[in-house]
């Protein structure tokens, strides 16, 4: 039990000297990517490192995002997409609870840009759930039944003001048809997204062990790629999500 201490002792060092070149080429790539996510992966990098090279798997866990509950929703879909980014989270875990600290080093900001994912997973299956309950209580064939029928009465009416009034009916009813829609479109494209991180994350373990038999520069090549590829698609779910924002709390209002 003598020889623990040492052990640890040298595990924070090597893992301190890490996080300084982490944190400085963090800021370096912010400046030349012109990227938010890596402006702030220097403290954060610095954070993860620390957590895989002393306190361990467990402790990470703990700290960092938490994925959304999959028994939480109702929706079949989003709940079998937080089940495989789940399933997913944790193979990467076992992965890199099985990696050396020097791979893990080099993982420091791959782990952030996951933990990314997990938060706007997160955010994606409470928007999708908030959807499928509304898209429940409407029945798109009915309001185009709905279109339909006021239209044939506008063009049959005799009175102007009559003939005014069933147009206007009618196109309330063809904005609601349309709103609806829309979401029925978002709802389907939250669930590719969903679906898409959990196929992301999934092919992240193997990347990770292939990284185990490079020499450095290699690593360091495909740390960079695979780190781009995660950056992309945090961009893209955010362009996304500010797409879902614009149509605001249309479900309630509807």
């Amino acid at each position: 039990m003598s020889d623990k201490p040492n052990k640890k002792s040298l595990v924070k060092a090597a893992t301190t000297v890490t996080n300084i070149v982490v944190a400085g080429t963090a800021g370096v790539a912010a400046v030349a990517l012109h990227s938010w996510a890596i402006a702030a992966v220097g403290g954060a990098a610095l954070a993860a490192l620390t957590a895989w090279g002393i306190f361990g798997k467990r402790e990470l866990e703990a700290s960092g995002p938490r994925l959304a509950d999959a028994s939480d929703f109702d929706d079949p879909h989003t709940k079998i997409a937080l089940q495989s980014i789940k399933k997913a989270r944790g193979e990467i875990d076992r992965v890199l609870g099985d990696t050396s600290a020097e791979v893990q080093a080099h993982l420091a900001m791959v782990v952030v840009s996951v933990g990314e994912l997990e938060e706007r997973a997160s955010k994606l299956a409470v928007r999708a759930e908030d959807i499928a309950k509304y898209l429940a209580t409407v029945d798109p064939a009915q309001l185009q039944k709905d279109v339909d029928a006021l239209d044939l009465r506008a063009k049959a009416a005799r009175d102007k003001e009559a003939r005014a009034q069933y147009e206007a009916a009618r196109s309330a009813r063809a904005q609601h048809l349309a709103t609806v829609n829309d979401l029925f479109a978002a709802k389907e494209r939250i669930a590719a997204s969903l679906l898409s991180i959990a196929a992301t994350m999934d092919a992240l373990p193997a990347k990770i062990v292939r990284m185990r038999a490079l020499d450095a520069q290699a690593m360091d090549q495909l740390t960079g790629d695979v780190k781009d590829e995660l950056d992309r698609m945090n961009v893209e779910i955010q362009s996304f999500e500010e797409t879902l924002v614009s149509l605001g709390d249309v479900a309630h209002g509807a």
